[in-house]
């Protein structure tokens, strides 16, 4: 797509960055390390299971990116936790949080595609409009995939007006639905996937409503008690990164405190078992620290 520009090593360095996280979960499940982070290239949470992702840019219309993701780097890693290392490492649930300031709208698709739905796509042809219906249904291990996966995102999301002073990267003015327009705050778990959630900030948020949103998913993420913690850390909210448009000012100390929660969790919940993957982060003026913290 339009943002997404590949090369004809591009799917090699996908499947190294996915690699690389299926490798972290090893070692960490093997008692090699403790916890790990993955710093990967390109990253993954806008990736779905066929690939771009559903976004809705514009009011009632649906369209689809791949946000410069081709693998979805996370939901590979927590499959091969849960499927692969599930039977001898005792993983029988895992869970993933996203706090990059993008919804991860890939990561959730993949986890919602643990419980069967139906999909409708219209094509054109030379005799009219043709609807296939189709069952969208891939599981990792079993029928009950999707009771023994968790998957939240804290990000940003809404309408950005004139009025926000929101700027691209390239300094002009940007209006529109926060990129990917999807994510809306899902309040409490519903019937349908009572363990995905989404918590909307924004589209301007600071310290303040991040910490707040974190210490509400943190009580969600504690009651669902996984034995294994994937971490799709973005660092895109940093207040000099310029893909938040200027809307977001999180720093380093907020980094390093949403980390060590986590951590915190994880120690609590599944013996310290954590791999984090990096997603988005692009402004380097700042530095490495964030990511390192």
């Amino acid at each position: 797509d339009l943002d997404t520009v590949i090369t004809a090593a591009s799917y090699d360095a996908a499947f190294l960055a996915a690699g690389a996280v299926v490798e972290a979960v090893d070692l960490v499940l093997d008692g090699t390390a403790k916890n790990a982070f993955c710093v990967t290239r390109p990253a993954g949470h806008h990736a779905g299971p066929r690939g771009a992702a559903k976004t809705q840019m514009e009011a009632g219309k649906e369209g689809e990116s791949h946000g410069f993701c081709l693998l979805s780097n996370a939901a590979i890693g927590a499959a091969h936790a849960l499927a692969a290392r599930g039977r001898d490492k005792g993983v029988q649930r895992v869970a993933i949080v996203d706090f990059d300031v993008h919804h991860g709208n890939g990561t959730e698709e993949c986890v919602r595609n643990l419980r069967p739905s139906r999909s409708s796509h219209t094509h054109s042809s030379p005799m009219g409009d043709v609807t296939v219906n189709s069952w969208n249904f891939k599981p990792w291990v079993s029928d009950a995939d999707e009771h023994k996966v968790f998957f939240c995102s804290i990000h940003s999301y809404g309408e950005v007006t004139e009025q926000h002073g929101a700027k691209y990267p390239s300094g002009s003015t940007y209006t529109g639905q926060f990129y990917p327009g999807m994510g809306s705050d899902s309040g409490a778990a519903t019937s349908e996937q009572a363990n995905v959630h989404n918590v909307a900030l924004g589209p301007r948020y600071g310290t303040a409503e991040f910490r707040e949103a974190v210490e509400k998913m943190m009580v969600k993420l504690i009651d669902f008690k996984p034995d294994f913690l994937v971490v799709s850390a973005g660092f895109d909210a940093h207040v000099q990164d310029k893909m938040n448009y200027g809307l977001v000012s999180l720093c380093e100390d907020d980094y390093f405190w949403v980390t060590d929660r986590l951590r915190a969790v994880a120690e609590a919940t599944c013996g310290g078992r954590m791999v984090s993957v990096l997603e988005g982060g692009y402004n380097v003026s700042g530095g490495p620290v964030s990511p390192l913290a």
